[in-house]
């Protein structure tokens, strides 16, 4: 695809294992996860959008590339994280948060998200809730 082959290039241009500069984006890594872990601690979550807009149309991502980087830094840290539907926005295009648990804490990361899911109806089907314009 398109995507997978534009992914590739970047992964050819970007540092190469083993470089200073690879490295430097390990440690940051790193550095991250740990203020992560002491963050959440044995008992907290992390609320963090799962996009920046509400769900794309098809083919919107290729042109808006980074907005996956809502859910990739959490799987580049390795946190568990479940998604939550939260309805819809104004354009009427179905939108939601990720709940982020520490290590080993899937099981609250899950009792989180079942709690919102039911407190904010869960998913809603886009194509019987459009707004009239």
């Amino acid at each position: 695809t398109f995507i997978a082959l534009m992914t590739s290039l970047i992964e050819k241009t970007g540092p190469q294992a083993g470089t200073k500069e690879h490295q430097n984006a390990l440690k940051l890594r790193q550095e991250l996860e740990d203020e992560f872990r002491e963050l959440l601690g044995d008992d907290g979550v992390f609320l963090y959008p799962t996009h920046p807009t509400g769900a794309p149309y098809h083919n919107e991502p290729i042109v808006r590339m980074h907005n996956f980087n809502y859910t990739a830094i959490i799987n580049v840290l390795g946190f568990p994280a479940t998604h939550i539907p939260m309805g819809l926005n104004y354009e009427g295009l179905p939108i939601g948060i990720q709940v982020i648990s520490n290590w080993n804490n899937d099981r609250l990361c899950l009792a989180v998200a079942e709690e919102l899911e039911r407190k904010f109806g869960g998913w809603i089907d886009p194509s019987t809730n459009k707004k009239e314009n």
